[in-house]
């Protein structure tokens, strides 16, 4: 339970002020809050609003510690609290480049709505490399970053309130609509692609990625244990990623990534011999144990970097006058071609390892234009077979 008091304090020059003056037990503990102002109306109104918010378990010290103060605090507790080592490193990135030159000597409790708002609006003017304006997608991000140090705060009584959703941030939807443009093969373009690397040491690797769909740094982080080939299968256990350098390893994106994924008749066979030519060459060269039983490795056994596979897949599209598509755009390629010819979309849904069918239905409705004449042509016959 917690009392108050206010009374006026008298300085030395004769200047007064009036505090309002809270304190409380916690466990074995007494703790005070103190605030002043200049009339003792004020100290009341602000007494009554502290007593009112200790009762509903709302109220928040008053406290001077700024933002950047608190952001290594908060991601140590993410940390025990298990989040993955790339989403740690993501939100200090965030923060380091996008929010604290700007708010980083601000006391959290000071931080407004507003305060944000003129955050975003400078982000999108000049917030990206050399003074150039920054994406929706990428201010979205920072409003998603501030939403949830915020969240944590006011979780742990540092705010009495989070402010975030109250800012005007990029949504989602608006973000995804004014980004980069999808760029998939088509299907020509794609079987011309796995002929003319045939042989190639990452053939493997390209054709399994644009034959399934899954993520760079899930082929990256994919064993043979991972494998079933008896069984035309793989599963998705692990994903490989580099933070500061380093390559770590963890879970897939989401609950929904860990996933088994069929592989056709073609697949099974390339990868079959990828296996065997791997294992020569590790014969031939001493080596007797690869990292982590990686399917995709140098030739000394060492796992690659994912950011190498993007590199090697460009030059190799170049090399065959292909249209220049990034690496993850073989995962929207697959997605594409599946729903083109037809494939349930929970069945897309589920080999892309989505959280739900619904974001597949979000990010590839355009690739299904030809369902809603089928829909139409479908309910037609139905009347005219009654």
């Amino acid at each position: 339970m917690a009392s108050g008091t206010v009374y006026k304090r008298t300085l030395a020059s004769g200047a007064s002020s009036w505090t309002a003056h809270l304190t409380w037990q916690e466990g074995t503990k007494r703790r005070q809050a103190k605030k002043s102002f200049d009339t003792k109306k004020e100290a009341q109104a602000a007494l009554t609003t502290m007593l009112a918010s200790h009762q509903a378990g709302t109220f928040a010290a008053p406290s001077r510690r700024t933002i950047a103060e608190l952001v290594d605090p908060w991601i140590d507790g993410l940390a025990i609290q298990g989040r993955k080592p790339t989403t740690l490193h993501g939100y200090r990135r965030v923060m380091r480049l996008q929010v604290l030159p700007t708010l980083g000597e601000m006391p959290v409790q000071d931080l407004r709505a507003t305060d944000l708002d003129a955050l975003y609006a400078r982000l999108l003017r000049s917030g990206g490399r050399c003074g150039r304006p920054l994406s929706l997608t990428s201010v979205h991000h920072v409003h998603a970053v501030m939403s949830k140090f915020l969240h944590d705060a006011e979780r742990k009584g540092i705010v009495a309130r989070n402010v975030a959703p109250l800012a005007n941030a990029p949504s989602l939807t608006t973000a995804r609509s004014e980004g980069p443009e999808m760029r998939i093969w088509n299907p020509d373009e794609l079987a011309g692609f796995l002929e003319a690397i045939a042989g190639n040491r990452n053939e493997a690797l390209f054709r399994l990625m644009a034959l399934t769909g899954i993520r760079r740094s899930e082929a990256a982080g994919l064993r043979w244990s991972d494998l079933n080939l008896s069984q035309s299968q793989i599963t998705i256990n692990q994903a490989a990623t580099v933070v500061d350098g380093d390559e770590v390893l963890g879970s897939p994106k989401s609950r929904r990534s860990r996933r088994v994924i069929a592989l056709d008749a073609v697949t099974v066979a390339i990868l079959r011999r990828h296996k065997v030519e791997r294992t020569e060459t590790y014969l031939r060269l001493g080596i007797t144990a690869t990292a982590g039983d990686r399917v995709f490795a140098n030739d000394l056994g060492e796992p690659l970097r994912p950011d190498s596979l993007g590199q090697a897949f460009r030059r190799l599209a170049a090399t065959h006058g292909l249209p220049d598509i990034r690496l993850h755009d073989l995962r929207h390629t697959h997605a594409s071609h599946l729903l083109a010819a037809g494939v349930n979309v929970k069945i897309v849904s589920e080999r892309l390892g989505h959280a739900s069918v619904s974001f597949t239905l979000d990010t590839y409705a355009h690739v299904m234009p030809g369902q809603q004449a089928d829909a139409a042509e479908a309910a037609a016959a139905l009347l005219r077979k009654s």
